[in-house]
């Protein structure tokens, strides 16, 4: 990416000077640049990544490539969304959809029809469903109405993880994948490729749609609409499941993995604990069963879902089953991904040490529970965790109470109560 990023300025005058054939490659140049960087090697900017997809927008709205300009919309929804600008996110994902001209059920009325589907929640309004109604948008992206939401949904391997941590491979997912769930019936295709939009050129790829409904679903989540992105997220999973194995460009549109840790946290949000176990169960199957080079392109997925995994373990009472996830997940979040992507590693860390340091305490352990909660304050104490320190002192108290430490307690407490004042 990096000798891409050095070599624009040739495909921008090639664009300038020869629109035809220019404007193409220049739009492939932008659209490579957007994409997650090698193994190792800190990702671009959300910025950078969101005014490179702006380009290659602006480049292929000039073009007949349809599929290019799918691609480039899909790539500026995600930029988006790492941008923190998630009702942007959620519209620019409907508008790479409506782009792909089809829905995500692949009829042919996709366009209009999302097109006009609300994308916020004053146009869904209030309902019954955890205060929000599953409104149009969702319905058009993951037809929702398959019956119970599925107690997993998986990937194609089962590991050493699984077998250890006792939860059946693919639970639930021939429910999941039944004809009607929405994206499914894209990928679901010989060759998994979708139609092509009325007046475009070339074919779109079946990834950009799973693709699309994971943004979307991350997009709902972080407008706080976690009931309305869980169908949204579970058609993004069956799609992947079911796309053939990707080629190079399709491999950077995200991941079964990846839409997997995005259901599991939805269904652990919506309160579905078991459920979110069992995703995660089989989304840590499935890391385990890859290769290094398969790992390297879902790097920042494995650490998530081990130290999410022993979250919900411990929020669903399963203490000790969160204890032998935690030599895993400590491991996982070590190592390059701690230097090279800090502010997501950091949290995380100070997170699985405070679940860790609380099963320790139920179990009867406090010596452990006290080591694992000052390690906690100490990683929170660093820059990029500091949003994690107050839970992290809150944790350190408890567990000194519990030790009978009442004057380190005390201080404890005060410099959280201080914090929290400030």
């Amino acid at each position: 990416m990096g000798v891409v990023r050095i070599l624009l300025p040739l495909p921008r005058a090639a664009a300038k000077w020869a629109p035809e054939k220019g404007g193409p490659l220049l739009g492939a140049a932008l659209s490579y640049c957007v994409t997650p960087s090698w193994a190792g090697l800190p990702p671009p900017s959300p910025a950078r990544r969101l005014a490179w997809a702006e380009e290659a927008v602006a480049v292929y709205r000039a073009t007949a490539d349809t599929a290019g300009l799918s691609r480039a919309l899909a790539l500026r929804a995600h930029a988006l969304l790492l941008s923190g600008r998630f009702e942007e996110a959620n519209g620019a994902a409907d508008e790479a959809m409506a782009v792909r001209g089809a829905g995500p059920d692949g009829d042919a009325g996709g366009p209009a029809a999302v097109r006009a589907a609300p994308a916020s929640r004053a146009a869904d309004g209030p309902g019954p469903a955890g205060g929000v109604r599953a409104g149009a948008g969702a319905d058009r992206w993951a037809a929702a109405g398959t019956g119970a939401e599925q107690a997993a949904v998986a990937g194609t391997g089962a590991g050493e993880a699984a077998a250890v941590r006792g939860v059946p491979a693919r639970a639930g997912a021939d429910q999941e994948a039944a004809p009607g769930t929405g994206l499914d019936e894209v990928a679901g295709a010989p060759g998994a490729r979708a139609g092509t939009a009325a007046g475009g050129r070339g074919e779109v790829s079946a990834a950009v749609g799973a693709f699309l409904a994971d943004v979307r679903a991350q997009a709902l989540a972080g407008l706080g609409r976690a009931e309305e992105a869980v169908p949204v997220a579970r058609a993004s999973v069956a799609a992947y499941r079911r796309l053939p194995a990707p080629d190079r460009r399709d491999r950077a549109l995200g991941s079964l993995p990846g839409a997997l840790r995005t259901y599991g946290m939805l269904l652990a949000t919506t309160g579905r604990r078991e459920e979110a176990v069992a995703v995660y169960e089989e989304c840590a199957a499935l890391l385990a069963a890859m290769s290094l080079r398969e790992l390297a392109h879902v790097e920042r997925v494995r650490p998530q879902v081990l130290a999410e995994l022993v979250g919900v373990l411990r929020a669903s009472g399963r203490y000790e089953d969160a204890l032998g996830v935690g030599p895993e997940a400590r491991e996982a979040l070590r190592g390059p991904l701690a230097w090279t992507v800090p502010e997501t590693v950091l949290p995380l860390r100070v997170r699985l040490l405070v679940d860790l340091a609380r099963c320790h305490t139920a179990t009867g352990d406090p010596a452990e529970a006290r080591a694992c909660a000052q390690a906690a304050v100490a990683e929170a104490r660093k820059p990029h965790g500091a949003g994690e320190l107050t839970s992290a002192l809150d944790c350190l108290a408890d567990v000194l109470g519990e030790l009978g430490h009442t004057a380190k307690e005390s201080i404890t407490r005060r410099e959280r109560a201080e914090l929290r004042d400030t």
